[in-house]
């Protein structure tokens, strides 16, 4: 027998039985954690998925609803050009591959574990995501998207249908809160801490928003908005605030607030804010010069200065001072009523970011212009140190995303009470704007010390300097002779608590038109309609035979179907 050849093939066959096993046992770790098939998927790593992807969704819709609507700097010049379709993939694809494809995997997964509130979440969170991608984009894949390989090219449903499935949503996710012999919750709630009553309650809230975004063009929202505000069980104490909270690590991964991170850096501040906005909290009220020492009492928590004056303003650091109300006044001609109605380049005593649709090159200022503060981003409070901001200040970038505060319970229940005469339990529109107010001055000012900062306390507000405020706001509105001029008042004062949250200033924005007189796009003299809905992303057009054609760049007024507003309600 010749050894010499069998031992070779011996060795050959236990190698091939070998690797045959070894691969049957590597086989087993070919699975993605994060992205586990339908048999080995785990309801909770689920649920943790479903969460980080909806708040990733909610900041950038945030983000470009806060640059329309003004909270943020919008470079512009021209609506029609603003944005490209590519400018929504991001947006569009976590929505789609992220949340909806994640919660629709989920939710049959949890019902047989009869792990109710994590389904119950997962229907809020996606009944939320899929009512922002119509706002944000009209009519949209619903009924048949995220079905995987049974279709690959959804087609869009209508705009309302989409919003009556989100109320669905809800009054399952209520329903499934509701449930008695749910398992015990032990999942990781990034929000409410597996609380059911919690999330209930935050179900019906949601349900309201819908319900007034909607009051425009559906004649039986009022019953059913009054249905919602008499049942009571509503987001109306800061325990039940809904709330993204971040961390401070800055590596694997940057836990921090993306505007802290973009805003805090070693070489400057790297983002504008909107003079508009930051003219309207500190100066709007007082002539048009800014008040941080006896007016709102939020402005030393929302905006941090890194300089307490011009001298710094050149023709190379800040070309457009010297048009500015704090140079020689020569403002563009065609610009309206500055500084009177709104400002132009600067704002005043050191605060400074950029005019809406101001799309010139970004000069070496990042070292004087002003940041987001300590609320909401985790940053700094402005106690007039006017030191330049570093990655290490303030609350380090713990901050949170203010998705549904009770302040913005209070304000939409005082538009519904004005516009649509609900009856809210215990509140007139006056003394409902009164809480909203006095609400959202509270979450501010108790916010930094949730994040480990202590204001000087020689600059906290005092109760008589709320008092004051809020008696301002209060004596404006009962001096305004219309129902149009009280609503702009509430809506304004929605705007200023809105900070950080451009979802809803958005949305405000498309339906009432308010904050009326809102700051004029800079650059031109017309910058075409309104950008009403955005671009459908190139992502959905470029690759689904069934998507609708793109929107016609010359009519970006592209209305949702709840906004039947006139085409230039808003500049």
């Amino acid at each position: 027998m010749n050894y010499k050849k069998i031992l070779p093939a011996i060795l050959g066959i236990l190698s091939i039985a070998g690797i045959s096993s070894c691969k049957k046992q590597f086989d087993k770790l070919l699975v993605n954690p994060n992205y586990p098939s339908a048999s080995t998927a785990d309801v909770d790593l689920y649920l943790n998925e479903v969460q980080l992807d909806f708040n990733s969704f909610w900041t950038s819709a945030g983000d470009y609803g806060g640059q329309l609507s003004r909270q943020q700097h919008w470079n512009g010049p021209f609506y029609r050009n603003g944005y490209t379709p590519s400018s929504f993939d991001f947006q569009w694809t976590i929505a789609y591959t992220g949340v909806l494809t994640n919660a629709n995997a989920m939710i049959p997964l949890a019902q047989s574990q009869r792990k109710y509130v994590q389904s119950g979440i997962a229907r809020v969170l996606k009944a939320y995501t899929v009512a922002t991608l119509v706002d944000n984009f009209g009519d949209v894949p619903y009924s048949e998207a995220v079905l995987g390989n049974d279709n690959v090219i959804p087609k869009v449903d209508g705009g309302a249908s989409v919003y009556a499935a989100a109320q669905s949503l809800l009054d399952s996710a209520i329903d499934d809160f509701a449930k008695p012999n749910s398992a015990p919750f032990v999942g990781n709630d990034l929000f409410y801490g597996g609380s059911k009553a919690k999330w209930t309650t935050f179900a019906k809230t949601l349900k309201l928003k819908l319900y007034m975004q909607t009051r425009l063009v559906d004649a039986s929202a009022k019953a059913k908005i009054q249905a919602l505000i008499t049942e009571n069980d509503l987001v109306n104490t800061a325990a039940q605030d809904f709330v993204f909270r971040y961390g401070t690590s800055v590596t694997a991964p940057d836990a921090r607030h993306t505007h802290y991170a973009s805003n805090y850096t070693n070489n400057g501040n790297g983002e504008y804010l909107s003079n508009y906005f930051m003219w309207l909290v500190t100066a709007q009220k007082y002539g048009g010069i800014p008040n941080n020492t006896t007016g709102d009492p939020r402005v030393r928590y929302y905006f941090y200065r890194q300089v307490g004056n011009y001298n710094w303003a050149t023709s190379s650091t800040c070309p457009c001072f010297a048009k500015s109300q704090f140079g020689s006044s020569s403002f563009p001609s065609w610009y309206p009523s500055v500084p009177d109605v709104s400002p132009y380049c600067t704002v005043g005593k050191g605060y400074h970011g950029r005019d809406h649709g101001d799309n010139s090159g970004a000069p070496p200022d990042g070292n004087y212009t002003t940041a987001m503060g300590v609320y909401p981003v985790g940053g700094q409070f402005d106690a007039g140190q006017f030191k330049q901001v570093t990655s290490t200040m303030g609350g380090q970038g713990a901050g949170i995303n203010p998705i549904w505060l009770s302040s913005y319970t209070s304000f939409l229940e005082a538009e519904a009470a004005l516009v649509l005469g609900v009856s809210v339990p215990g509140g007139t529109p006056r003394a409902l704007l009164s809480a909203g107010v006095n609400s959202s001055i509270s979450k501010v000012m108790a916010f930094p010390a949730t994040v480990n900062v202590t204001p000087d306390p020689a600059l906290v507000p005092s109760g008589t300097q709320i008092t004051d405020y809020v008696a301002k706001v209060l004596s404006n509105y009962d001096t305004a002779s219309t129902d149009l001029s009280r609503l702009n008042i509430i809506m304004s004062e929605y705007y200023i608590a809105l900070w950080g949250n451009g979802v809803e200033s958005y949305n405000n924005l498309r339906r009432t038109g308010m904050p009326l007189g809102a700051q004029l796009a800079v650059a031109v003299p017309n910058p075409g309609l309104f950008m009403r809905s955005f671009f459908y992303p190139s992502v959905f057009v470029n690759r689904n035979s069934s998507a609708p054609p793109q929107k016609d760049p010359g009519n970006v007024a592209n209305k949702v179907f709840w906004d039947n507003n006139p085409d230039n309600f808003i500049k």
